[in-house]
């Protein structure tokens, strides 16, 4: 639950374990384990649809 579901951007900073709150620097914000779900089901969807593997990768920018 490090991607953010609205911009696709990874940090790790933007969850904050203790209050399981996950806060986007683009402006989004919701519960840590539903954008680890939100992530999920977008990885799920994928698979469906024909991609042999998918997943995310890290940008470093």
């Amino acid at each position: 639950s490090q991607r953010c579901p609205v911009c696709g951007k990874i940090h790790k900073q933007s969850r904050d374990h203790n209050r399981h709150l996950y806060s986007c620097p683009c402006g989004y914000k919701s519960n840590d384990d539903r954008v680890g779900a939100m992530n999920i089901q977008n990885l799920g969807k994928r698979w469906l649809s024909g991609e042999k593997n998918p997943r995310y990768k890290k940008d470093n920018n």
